[in-house]
Order: C-alpha cells, then sequence, then structure tokens
C-alpha cells in the first residue's frame, strides 16, 4: 500500500519540477491537484479500513507491524489492550508514542519505557511524569536514556 502513495509522491515531485521549468503549469498543478486528491482519498479509505478491523486483527497488528500509518491509528485506538500493544512494537512511531506518554497510566509509560526505540525525550518525560519505580527503573535501562535522565532519576528527592 505504501509503495503506491511513494510513486504517486514521486509523480508529485517530477510534477513539480515540470512546473519549475515550464511557463504553463496549470495543467501541471491540476495534475499534481489530482494525485494530492487521489493520496488523501487512499489514506481515508485505508484509515477506514484500519479503525474497521475487528479487536483481534488490531491487537496483531499492533504488536507485529511494521507500517507506520496503521501503528499511528492503532496508537490512538479507544481498546486499551491495542493501544497498550502499539506501544510495545518497536515500529510504532516517535510521535505515537509521545502522544501516548503524555495521557498514559503508569502500565503504559513503563511499556514505551520498555519500547527499544522509545528516543532520549521521551524517557526523560516519562520520567518527570512518573514516581512509580517500576516506571524510572524502566527508563533506567533504556539503552537510549540520557546520562542526564539516568541522573535525575537516581537523585530524586
Amino acid at each position: 500500500m505504501s509503495e503506491n502513495f511513494d510513486s504517486k509522491f514521486g509523480q508529485i515531485d517530477s510534477l513539480l519540477s515540470e512546473v519549475e521549468q515550464s511557463t504553463s503549469g496549470e495543467r501541471l498543478l491540476a495534475e499534481i491537484d489530482d494525485l494530492c486528491g487521489e493520496i488523501d482519498d487512499g489514506l481515508e479509505a485505508r484509515k477506514k479500513e484500519v479503525i474497521n478491523w475487528p479487536v483481534e486483527r488490531k491487537r496483531k497488528e499492533a504488536a507485529d507491524s511494521q507500517d507506520s500509518f496503521v501503528l499511528n491509528l492503532l496508537s490512538m485506538d479507544e481498546n486499551f489492550n491495542v493501544r497498550t500493544l502499539s506501544a510495545c512494537n518497536p515500529n510504532t512511531p516517535v510521535n505515537s508514542l509521545r502522544r501516548l506518554a503524555e495521557g498514559a497510566d503508569d502500565y503504559v509509560k513503563m511499556v514505551i519505557a520498555n519500547n527499544p526505540n522509545s528516543p532520549s525525550d521521551i524517557l526523560d518525560r516519562i520520567s518527570e511524569l512518573s514516581g512509580e519505580q517500576e516506571v524510572l527503573d524502566a527508563v533506567k535501562v533504556n539503552q537510549n536514556a540520557s546520562s542526564v535522565t539516568r541522573y535525575k532519576i537516581e537523585n530524586r528527592m
């Protein structure tokens, strides 16, 4: 699915180059607009498809998917287990993890802290938001935790 969008984005880049070199770019701009509309329609259709998956499929995809679009949607799912499984997935986009961390309970914060791809800024934020020792321990052992974050955890008052 993403390859199809990638090729459309490539076509847009090509058309934009033509517009820059053309004196009558109206036709090319119309083609670009059409391609953007196709991409929007395709993304909206894909979003509806994912949202309407049965819960078991959402859980499986949240745990195993490598598709950042799908993982982003599943990180906002109404089902707690689906959201939590997406927080475990190392392929979940950083912005999705950041959003999850802000509104999460300590359990989800600990899951995010155990995600090997959680960046240092999210780990630092989790350590600020949680006073739970298990969460702080998970942040400390994550390879991406900065030395400053580790120091702050170790020297909490």
